[in-house]
């Protein structure tokens, strides 16, 4: 369910830049949703400055990706980085 609400976000062209555990929610019918789109950016902005390095981190940094700790742009890679992140901690128990 995470992963198909991320393809949907990455179908528009969004990316989210702060995907964590704690920005998914579940719904009465335990159904997995992403919320907090408030640091997400549209991807083609981003391809729009490509030179570009990465002012800001968001994120809490153990889901963020090693490249944007190395102030480059976020992608939706990135986000895939942040998504396994939270899929280790469901395998491991944290």
């Amino acid at each position: 369910e995470i992963i198909d609400g991320l393809t949907e976000i990455h179908d528009v062209n969004i990316i989210h830049r702060d995907l964590h555990s704690g920005n998914i929610l579940l719904d009465y019918c335990c159904t997995a949703k992403i919320c907090d789109l408030g640091t997400s950016k549209s991807a083609t902005e981003y391809d729009d400055n490509n030179d570009k390095k990465e002012d800001n981190i968001y994120g809490i940094i153990p889901y963020v990706a090693p490249e944007v700790l190395q102030g480059k742009k976020y992608t939706k890679a990135s986000d895939i980085y942040s998504f396994g992140i939270i899929m280790w901690e469901l395998m491991v128990g944290r």
